[in-house]
């Protein structure tokens, strides 16, 4: 195997361990057949994406991509469908993805790439996610934002990072969803029959992702830990709350979304000699 093929199969590490953990933990806790063909249907689209895909290696057609993702994050208020008060979902044929895990992650690294754009992309989609409303994803984003601000030192990603955790805290408790079992309280449900099987489950959400992002990365350390952060901040909102778990539980969007945004990313300095991506 070449070194860059190796490298793209490392770059694929965050998401797909944890995914299939997720996979091991559906298939233990019989979960419908159906869950588990559209995890692993998602899981085999994202790694290859993140192994052969492509996009622009251009700064425009980039930002076009990304600002085409955040208007996308409007569909749902004017599609639906939408239940118990809240329109957070994009129709897609027989199942629907949570928009904010589909498209989120994506917008996260354009945003880490583009300092001068980025809190600007930011603030739109934060606006997307308080009308439909999804606190999970507005915690998750302030959290990148404010990982961000820290990096590039940018007062501009602060406050948007400050605007997005208000609007999480206002918006937190909206809507009357039913429980969705193998999406949502995931951790729990595994620690039922086995408090060893929701540890290596949690280690895979929570740790995993932050070793393959941050510690010993294979992308710019911007969009690594802005990703991760985003990640563990999703994560956290469903240990505290009823929303739904990332990658280990039941749900295409996140797995496509961050298959998406791992194949968006630029290369480790010493594997790409520029900032820019190009994957």
């Amino acid at each position: 195997m070449s070194a860059r093929a190796f490298d793209r199969w490392r770059l694929t590490l965050p998401l797909l361990l944890p995914s299939l953990g997720g996979l091991a933990y559906l298939y233990a806790f019989e979960a419908p057949t159906r869950l588990i063909a559209v995890n692993a249907g998602a899981l085999a689209l994202a790694v290859v994406w993140v192994l052969f895909g492509r996009l622009p290696a251009e700064r425009n057609p980039r930002l076009v991509l990304a600002s085409g993702a955040i208007l996308a994050l409007f569909l749902p208020l004017l599609t639906g469908p939408e239940m118990g008060g809240v329109a957070r979902w994009l129709p897609a044929g027989p199942v629907s993805l949570h928009s904010g895990a589909l498209l989120l992650p994506f917008v996260t690294i354009i945003a880490a790439q583009e300092r001068a754009f980025g809190p600007a992309l930011f603030a739109i989609a934060g606006a997307a996610l308080a009308l439909q409303p999804d606190a999970a994803a507005l915690f998750a984003l302030a959290a990148a934002s404010a990982v961000l601000a820290w990096l590039h030192r940018s007062a501009s990603f602060a406050l948007v990072a400050a605007v997005a955790v208000s609007l999480s805290a206002i918006t937190f408790g909206a809507g009357t969803l039913e429980p969705q079992t193998f999406t949502e309280n995931v951790l729990p449900h595994a620690a039922e029959r086995s408090a060893l099987r929701a540890a290596a489950l949690a280690l895979m959400l929570f740790v995993l992702p932050l070793w393959h992002l941050i510690i010993f990365p294979q992308t710019q350390r911007a969009e690594g830990a802005a990703l991760a952060a985003l990640l563990v901040a999703l994560g956290a909102m469903a240990v505290i709350a009823p929303f739904p778990y990332p990658l280990i539980g039941y749900g295409a969007a996140p797995i496509l979304g961050f298959g998406l945004a791992l194949g968006a990313t630029g290369r480790k300095a010493g594997h790409s000699a520029r900032n820019l991506p190009t994957s």
